[in-house]
């Protein structure tokens, strides 16, 4: 996949994991970014090579609120 191909893809699944984080926490939209973008889960998402684009935003979701509780990303295939 070519760079640009991918970073078009990582903006929109992290667009869609924003909103989804937004919605389900009642945050807004600079505490769901600063949250985002400050996890271990988008440090592996922005990874081309891990694969994680490839899940939908509401189960990245759901890998970022288990971080939250547990300090550990947990992702899918584990």
């Amino acid at each position: 996949m070519t760079p640009e191909r991918f970073a078009a893809i990582l903006e929109l699944k992290v667009s869609g994991l924003v909103e989804a984080l937004m919605q389900r926490a009642g945050l807004n939209l600079e505490d769901a970014l600063l949250r985002v973008y400050g996890s271990k889960l988008y440090e592996a998402l922005e990874r081309e090579e891990t694969k994680l684009w490839h899940h939908s935003p509401l189960l990245l979701l759901d890998c970022l609120e288990s971080e939250f509780r547990t300090g550990k990303p947990e992702f899918p295939d584990e």
